[in-house]
């Protein structure tokens, strides 16, 4: 008998500090939750991602139009600009891709240029970087098709590329 309420003891002593454990919680959560709705000081301001502060200062979007010569311009030399990439026409704010467009990064080779034909045929250089899709099979369009639905979700269309 003595076992018996022994164990009965010991299992109450245990469940004392999990059930003070799980208040602490609940009430933590509670607060929490108040202060967040509620407008306090002390709560965290939302976070805003890059995309969003990147395009806070940008035109509206699809309003930018550029030559190629312009374009060029936005190849990630000058810090001060936007980072640009052209597919089929569309250009792409890819700033806040900044470390894989930017110098330096995997496809850097891209920035300031038209590239559709270099995403079409997986080929990250700058020699490929044109708007020419001669000989390109339907798979390497699809391919193309992938990236600009990436950018288009990712980025946003920033504007058009125009001849003059």
């Amino acid at each position: 008998m003595s076992a018996t309420v022994s164990s009965e003891a010991s299992t109450s002593q245990l469940r004392e500090p999990v059930f003070i454990a799980l208040l602490v919680c609940l009430v933590f959560y509670a607060v929490s939750k108040y202060f967040q709705s509620s407008g306090c000081p002390f709560a965290k301001a939302p976070k805003t991602d890059k995309k969003q502060a990147s395009m806070a200062s940008a035109p509206p979007a699809g309003s930018l139009r550029l030559t190629p010569a312009e374009l060029a311009q936005y190849d990630g030399q000058d810090a001060s600009k936007p980072l640009y990439i052209s597919v089929r026409g569309n250009i792409y704010d890819v700033t806040a891709g900044k470390s894989f467009y930017g110098p330096g990064g995997p496809y850097a080779v891209f920035a300031g240029k038209e590239c559709a034909r270099a995403l079409a045929f997986m080929k990250v250089t700058a020699e490929e970087c044109s708007a020419d899709l001669t000989g390109a099979s339907e798979a390497q369009l699809k391919t193309l098709a992938d990236w600009e639905a990436k950018f288009d979700q990712k980025y946003g269309l920033a504007g058009r590329l125009v001849q003059q």
